[in-house]
């Protein structure tokens, strides 16, 4: 196995544990609650939108919902 078959196979695991990691941090939670929590620790939307099996927009949506929510929270 060549230096770059290994580090391409290294990256698709390191990958995977990252997702089955995201995954069990929002288990139970709906993609409104979950998705700031994921792109608190640096997911992009891409990549929440496949924890969650939906698309990047829609969590793109979500997370601008959820910030405003805050912002009104704070408000008050």
């Amino acid at each position: 196995m060549s230096a770059d078959q290994q580090i391409a196979d290294l990256n698709r695991k390191l990958d995977l544990l990252v997702r089955l990691f995201a995954y069990q941090l929002v288990s139970g939670k709906t993609l409104s609650h979950g998705a700031p929590i994921l792109k608190r620790i640096g997911m992009t939307a891409q990549e929440i939108a496949a924890v969650f099996d939906t698309t990047s927009n829609t969590v793109n949506v979500r997370l601008t919902e959820s910030k405003k929510a805050r912002k009104n929270k704070r408000v008050q």
